[in-house]
């Protein structure tokens, strides 16, 4: 077989990550000539030819820690590298909470965390109202910032639980504080929690059409007709974009006084022709 004539494994239709490790070594392997584990690991942190082959012997784990050298190794693209880090996460939840990939420089701040945050989708509304400096001096403000969207007993229940589980702290003053800017909880695997979620987002910016005014809010809806190929092209446009803007709610303003939400839909407009 003609080297150039090799298909790249699609690795989104796989769900090991050793699996995805071999198939893309095997990948480069057959059609980069020169290419060498051994030699490639000198390039990059925290990766040796040992380490590699202990991990496809599945002698080791793959760590949330080593993920951004493994994908460099397998010259992963941007969609390919948040399914395969993903999948790690998901393999690995409590090492993900412990190493995790929680990047604090510069004012920037993100954590990967559990889908636990997700018990119920008012927690993340709650954590990230406490960006505002007047509610984290006077949590009651929270009420009135949610109450459009929950019972008072509901946010209070919500409120507790992120300071129980750490999304939340107590200063020495007796502010509550956001740990972190960002909180990304995220899986390759459809789950309950985040379609909730992504229903109730959906139900708020159905609402905030009537209750805001244009100068408050922006909306924008294209109408797009593609094919299968041209969906995917689609969406990892729309998830290079989606990583431009965690890159943008990273980093907190002392400024900062209202709390919005982005959302990027890309979903059928109903059934489909045959």
């Amino acid at each position: 077989m003609e080297l150039n004539t090799l298909s790249r494994p699609q690795i989104t239709d796989m769900t090991d990550p050793v699996d995805i490790l071999a198939a893309m070594i095997d990948f480069r392997r057959r059609t980069e000539n020169g290419f060498s584990v051994s030699r490639k690991c000198k390039e990059l942190y925290r990766l040796s030819p040992t380490l590699i082959t202990l991990i496809l012997q599945r002698s080791r784990k793959i760590t949330p820690d080593r993920v951004d050298s493994l994908c460099k190794l397998m010259t992963l693209t941007l969609p390919e590298k948040i399914y395969f880090r993903n999948l790690v996460l998901q393999a690995h939840p409590h090492e993900a909470l412990a190493s995790d990939v929680t990047t604090q420089a510069k004012g920037r701040s993100r954590k990967h965390v559990s889908q636990n945050i997700l018990n119920d989708w008012l927690n993340v509304y709650v954590k990230d109202c406490f960006h505002i400096e007047a509610i984290q001096k006077d949590p009651n403000l929270l009420y009135r910032q949610l109450g459009p969207l929950a019972s008072n007993q509901r946010i209070q229940k919500s409120l507790q639980f992120l300071l129980r589980e750490g999304h939340l702290r107590r200063t020495p003053e007796g502010h509550i504080v956001i740990e972190t800017n960002l909180t990304v909880t995220e899986s390759p695997v459809p789950s309950q929690k985040i379609r909730n979620f992504h229903k109730a987002a959906l139900k708020i910016a159905h609402q905030a059409v009537d209750l805001h005014s244009p100068a408050e809010r922006f909306v924008n809806t294209l109408l797009v007709c593609i094919s299968p190929s041209r969906l995917h092209e689609l969406v990892q446009m729309t998830q290079e974009f989606a990583e431009k803007l965690k890159d943008f709610a990273e980093v907190s303003s002392p400024d900062d006084d209202r709390l919005y939400q982005l959302i990027v839909n890309i979903s059928p407009t109903g059934g489909k022709v045959e």
